[in-house]
């Protein structure tokens, strides 16, 4: 068996009364909406084929082979997702090790490759898959970084690995057919002018807000036809591996290895971002600045703050999408 996964289809929706419908759980937005709803008589809304397509306007790229390597099991979540939104089962992978023995083994149409990851890096991995091309004499595959890197030198390193492009977390569907677009052909003209709908969310690691609304939004954008269920998975992946990657981030703290505590601050730092938790993704940010720019490291005080950053966190997500305490990776 490979050691990358091909992620299986979205599972279909649950079908629902064909005169009045609700999809649980709510978001908070929607709460108002359906009480009066409730409190009126009204019928709620029938979803219709057209709503039940949300990608419908998006151009799709059936068929085409995308790899992701990511050691995130939450960024690997929403880079699938947001990939079948535009048509494609992607296979990944969780380390950089792992997608050059698939760059080896198989023609990909693109890789999208994170940069830091353990073992061997996404960087190092596409330096070395340039060599294998290079000495086998084969086609060039298209690798785009996928980085939370937003400044210094990490947001220019994808260029000196020998990279294509570059993705930067948190994504969404528009920019990410935008991506694919550059490097693979579409099996379908998109049924609408491909436009952003929103306008462009302030940074999480500018924003004092404990959530970022507009990253919510476009994990909500990005369920599509999955629905609920999405949100509940990579809600669940979330509350599973943060914890782990803190543990890590402890450790390397109460070893005084700043080489060590910035890599354990990215890796929490990025599923933060891509799941929408803008403040605790601004202190990671810090730590791990300080300790690759500095060789800093971070007291047990910040340490603690950024447990009780973590749990208020997790609270606040649940609440936003109405999900149970007990919500866990399906």
């Amino acid at each position: 068996m490979p050691p990358w996964a091909i992620r299986p289809a979205a599972r279909p929706s649950t079908a629902v009364s064909p005169t009045r419908s609700c999809a649980i759980p709510l978001v908070q937005s929607e709460w108002r909406p359906a009480l009066e709803r409730l409190v009126t008589g009204d019928a709620f809304e029938v979803p219709t084929a057209t709503a039940e397509r949300a990608g419908a306007g998006l151009p799709q790229f059936t068929g085409a082979r995308v790899l992701v390597a990511d050691d995130s099991a939450v960024n690997r979540e929403v880079a699938c997702e947001a990939l079948a939104r535009l048509g494609v089962t992607a296979a990944t992978v969780d380390d950089g090790r792992a997608a050059l023995a698939a760059v080896k083994a198989e023609a990909f149409d693109i890789v999208l490759m994170d940069g830091s990851m353990p073992d061997i890096d996404g960087f190092e991995a596409t330096r070395l898959i340039r060599a294998h091309e290079a000495a086998a004499g084969g086609r060039r595959t298209p690798v785009v970084a996928l980085t939370a890197h937003v400044v210094g030198g990490g947001a220019e390193a994808w260029r000196d690995a020998g990279m294509d492009g570059v993705l930067h977390k948190p994504f969404t569907v528009a920019k990410l057919a935008e991506c694919l677009a550059r490097f693979v052909s579409s099996s379908e003209a998109p049924a609408a002018p491909l436009v952003a709908a929103e306008a462009p969310a302030a940074s999480p690691l500018e924003s004092d807000a404990l959530l970022d609304s507009g990253n919510l939004a476009q994990l909500e954008d990005m369920a599509g036809s999955s629905g609920r269920e999405f949100i509940v998975r990579v809600l669940g992946l979330y509350v599973d591996h943060a914890p782990k990657a803190l543990d890590e981030l402890s450790a390397a703290v109460a070893a005084t290895d700043a080489a060590r505590v910035a890599p354990a601050a990215h890796s929490l730092k990025s599923m933060s971002l891509n799941i929408g938790a803008a403040a605790l993704a601004r202190r990671l940010a810090a730590i791990e600045g300080g300790a690759r720019d500095g060789g800093d490291v971070p007291s047990a005080d910040d340490l603690a703050g950024i447990a009780d950053l973590l749990e208020r966190t997790i609270a606040a997500l649940r609440g936003h999408f109405a999900l149970p305490p007990e919500a866990k990776a399906a």
